[in-house]
């Protein structure tokens, strides 16, 4: 039963990417905003969890952060609990991994494609092979420059954290 609720949150989420990119008319394939929207839909529950699950705070007791204001009845708060305990559901972590453990025969059809049309792909062998170099390039550009301001952002002391920031005249000497 866990498996064909995994499935059915996969297929529901490919199915409002393909509905969403049709009725938008977006240039983006339909499983790519499913994928999308299972990753929000993800984001959310954490954000819930986060909320809704007991954190340890400095003392390490456990503190249940939940708005003060909200009248929530402690069977809501056991089950919101029970539900959002794991980071991923177990159905759609069990109908994941069964995809993801086969996956080496999606790409068996792209293959297939590559070798019936191999004498298309020999004709523009050269336009491909430079778009793949410089696609290539890019790629690792985009990624090391953000890769270095993201080292950059955590190695940086907010001055307002503890310490002091050198002045200018600290730092030449």
């Amino acid at each position: 039963m866990a498996l064909i609720k995994g499935f059915c949150i996969l297929l529901l989420c490919q199915f409002l990417g393909e509905v969403t990119g049709r009725a938008l008319l977006l240039p983006v394939p339909g499983p790519v905003l499913g994928m999308l929207f299972l990753l929000l839909g993800l984001m959310l529950r954490g954000r819930l969890r986060k909320r809704l699950l007991p954190t340890p705070d400095r003392e390490g007791e456990g503190v249940l952060r939940v708005d003060e204001n909200a009248n929530r009845d402690l069977g809501q708060r056991q089950l919101a609990r029970a539900l959002l305990r794991e980071r991923v559901p177990a159905s759609l972590r069990l109908a994941s991994n069964g995809l993801l453990s086969h996956l080496s025969l999606l790409f068996v059809p792209a293959g297939v494609g590559v070798m019936v049309h191999f004498e298309l792909i020999a004709r523009d062998l050269t336009a491909i092979a430079i778009t793949l170099v410089a696609s290539i390039a890019v790629t690792q550009f985009v990624t090391a420059w953000l890769l270095q301001r993201l080292i950059d952002r955590g190695s940086a002391t907010p001055s307002g954290a503890g310490g002091k920031s050198p002045s200018a005249d600290e730092v030449s000497s």
